[in-house]
């Protein structure tokens, strides 16, 4: 759902809500077997409980901003910009394809080895009693990932599609006051036995692609790559544009809502990555090398900065008679919905008003800079 957004988020963009969201996401696949993983996998799949800062309004937040007096608008037309698209060689075809192979599984009618994929449906028993947890359906295991306690995978080594398994197994006995040093029983059915073919054939790509033949594949490849260099050009180019302005502007002071927004911004963050792979932030600090000191430091700074752009935005908005009332704001927003497949209260409630605003609004001023400037196009290496 967020692919959308890819060309449209500058500096400013979505901030904190694509992240969190979408670690929400993932962390709920990952609670789906949180008791057969190792001890810590449950914990490290919690999702964030960090309140969203920017559960506000563009005109909420400006509100009692005197932007004129804040900010001094730098040239925002007649730039010189260049637009650098990155070529396609041989080289990156052929990476591309290798990569493609050696992460496309099929199935396969052998015994399962490590490194295979096993699709597996398991239940899993304290006493003869199903415990939390420990049971799940059509679960993708990568075998010798040790993503599961001691004896689990080695135990459906050389299953086939269909088979069951019966593990006698213990837990290790700092995993959890209830299953800690326990015997457990899993029984296991194999769905399917998964793996990625060593080499490109002529199979593989009709199994796995549109394609008709090698050739075929390596031209789309081709076409696909291009397809990707010239959408990070262009979004290279507006990220550039967006930075070129904030920084030609003259911010002559730093409203403090919008710098403790911004600061709140960075700590949700933090918070949210912290809280999603559980560690404390005074670990991350200390994992990073930083002191606390300097986490504030770098706080306050995130905080200018995004009040600056802030403000840039604000006065362009005012310059150019722009707004989130306007019909070319509403025509936008509908493609956006209608692109995302939910209706227009559910996008809204997804992404959250701010961010929505701002994205579309950054969209507008970026293509503003752009249609206004001389841009002249490079090719560079690979």
């Amino acid at each position: 759902k967020k692919t959308m957004w890819t060309v449209c988020v500058l500096t400013l963009g979505l901030l904190a809500s694509g992240c969190s969201k979408g670690q929400e996401e993932s962390s709920a696949a990952k609670n789906t077997s949180s008791a057969a993983p190792e001890a810590g996998a449950t914990e490290a799949g919690q999702s964030s409980q960090t309140e969203d800062v920017t559960n506000t309004t563009f005109a909420e937040l400006m509100e009692g901003i005197d932007v004129a007096s804040c900010v001094t608008l730098g040239d925002y037309k007649g730039l010189s910009l260049t637009k650098e698209i990155q070529q396609v060689t041989d080289e990156d075809v052929q990476k591309a394809i290798d990569s493609a192979v050696s992460t496309t599984l099929q199935e396969v009618d052998e015994a399962a080895a490590e490194g295979d994929t096993v699709n597996i449906d398991y239940v899993g028993t304290l006493d003869g009693e199903e415990f939390d947890g420990g049971s799940a359906e059509g679960y993708d295991l990568v075998l010798g990932s040790h993503s599961f306690i001691d004896g689990f995978e080695d135990g459906l080594v050389g299953c086939k599609a269909g088979e069951e398994k019966k593990l006698n197994l213990t837990f290790p006995a700092n995993y959890n006051e209830e299953l800690g040093g326990k015997d457990v029983v899993f029984k296991v059915k194999v769905n399917a036995v998964k793996r990625a073919a060593k080499e490109i054939s002529e199979e593989w790509v009709l199994a796995n692609t549109d394609s008709a033949s090698i050739e075929d594949y390596g031209r789309a490849t081709r076409v696909q790559l291009e397809e990707s260099n010239a959408a990070n050009a262009e979004y290279n180019l507006q990220s550039a544009a967006w930075q070129t302005v904030v920084e030609g502007s003259t911010i002559n002071q730093y409203p403090e809502k919008l710098v403790e927004f911004g600061s709140a911004v960075y700590a949700n963050q933090l918070e949210s990555y912290c809280q999603y792979y559980n560690v404390s932030l005074d670990d991350y600090l200390s994992t990073v090398g930083s002191s606390k000191e300097e986490y504030e430091e770098q706080k306050k700074n995130y905080g200018e900065n995004l009040a600056a752009q802030l403000l840039v935005m604000a006065a362009i908005e005012s310059a150019e008679g722009l707004s989130n009332e306007d019909d070319e704001y509403h025509t936008l927003l509908e493609q956006y919905v209608t692109d995302s497949g939910m209706d227009q209260d559910a996008f809204i409630s997804y992404y959250g008003t701010f961010n929505v605003e701002q994205t579309i609004m950054m969209k507008r001023i970026s293509d503003l800079i752009i249609a206004n400037a001389t841009v002249s196009e490079k090719v560079s290496e690979s």
